[in-house]
């Protein structure tokens, strides 16, 4: 017929003509099929006016806990990214430094201490890249379990700090430790008072072993409004229980929060200002935080101080096993924050470094 449009012609007239909110909720979609049980929520803004907020239970979901604005979603690794919003401001105020050394603080660390390297060059920046080197002899590092907690004067340096990427939980302990020794007061405190509070984040918790137990069997367990309290509003995971956050761990994992708070706590670092405007980090620390410190050898991630970095694609992004994110593009000042809650093994692969790739791509079409 004339005029008529070619197949594959008007197929990809369809794809230029579909949304980006519409493709990137068919993406996440997508994501949540192989991740089942899962429920989702997208939210994205331009230099802070909301372009997109959506909420999705998912095709299985994990419980009757409704998924909105208020519910409370495991965040998992994006806690690394609050740390280092947490070190930005304490170095703001000269109480540390990306490169000092633990053994400042930290006496254990001002004695070689046993392994084939030495424990006096380990510094901040080696903890917040992976790279420190730090290990217990005979005990297995999973990244994500600290297990017991350790004895400073036993860990090793097995690899030379500074030379080798390794995901470690037993690096973020001691990051908790040094952040506490500096500051002399509570990881916890700080972090609320250095970053949740002057950053708006009233949602953002750790929820611990006690405070579900307090929720489980309550009327308000299968709420999640503002008035419910913050464990009965929490999603549980793949299967079916909401994760604990784990104590002395804190650096590494465990904070929950809204998909809101998520996507404010991402607009503080664009604009660099906290919530009533005031700064609360100068370029020069967020430049050290995302320039590439790493490279993690199973996917050649680029890795800054604890931040995922695709310089190609100009973007940054925070992430975690629960399959959340905060992702970044600076220069275009768009923020979006994807929050799932899967925790275990998949339907199909999944990958990590693609999934993050793919949503800065598509976060570049709200430009």
């Amino acid at each position: 017929m004339a005029g008529a449009i070619p197949r594959g012609a008007a197929a990809g007239c369809a794809a230029a003509a579909r949304s980006p909110e519409a493709a990137l909720a068919a993406y996440v979609a997508g994501t949540v099929e192989a991740l089942a049980p899962c429920s989702s929520a997208i939210l994205v803004s331009r230099r802070g006016e909301l372009l997109m907020e959506r909420y999705d239970r998912g095709p299985a979901p994990q419980s009757d806990a409704s998924v909105n604005a208020e519910s409370l979603w495991p965040f998992w690794s994006v806690t690394k990214s609050f740390s280092a919003a947490a070190v930005a401001r304490l170095a703001g105020r000269g109480v540390l430094s990306f490169g000092m050394p633990l053994s400042a603080v930290l006496p254990e660390f001002g004695e070689r201490g046993p392994g084939p390297f030495d424990r006096r060059e380990v510094s901040l920046a080696h903890l917040m890249s992976h790279t420190s080197g730090c290990a217990l002899p005979g005990r297995t590092e999973d990244g994500v379990t600290l297990g017991p907690e350790p004895d400073l004067r036993d860990i090793a340096i097995a690899t030379k700090p500074g030379a080798a990427f390794e995901y470690s939980s037993l690096g973020m302990h001691l990051l908790e430790r040094t952040i506490e020794a500096a500051a002399g007061r509570d990881y916890g405190e700080l972090l609320r008072e250095t970053v949740l509070e002057p950053f708006g984040l009233s949602s953002m918790r750790y929820l611990f072993e006690e405070d579900l137990a307090a929720t489980a069997g309550s009327a308000a367990g299968n709420l999640a409004g503002a008035s419910a309290s913050p464990a009965s509003r929490a999603l549980p995971c793949s299967a079916g229980a909401v994760v604990p956050s784990q104590r002395r761990q804190r650096c590494g994992l465990g904070l929950y929060g809204t998909a809101r708070d998520l996507l404010s706590f991402g607009e503080r670092w664009l604009t660099m200002a906290d919530a009533s405007g005031t700064p609360w980090c100068d370029a020069a620390a967020r430049s050290e935080i995302w320039t590439p410190h790493s490279v993690r050898p199973s996917d050649s991630s680029d890795y800054g101080l604890l931040w995922w970095l695709f310089g190609d694609l100009e973007g940054v992004v925070a992430s975690g096993a629960s399959f959340g994110l905060c992702a970044l593009l600076p220069r275009r000042g768009i923020a979006v924050a994807v929050a799932r809650n899967h925790i275990g093994p998949t339907a199909r692969p999944f990958d990590y470094r693609a999934d993050k790739r793919r949503i800065l791509e598509l976060a570049r079409e709200f430009a």
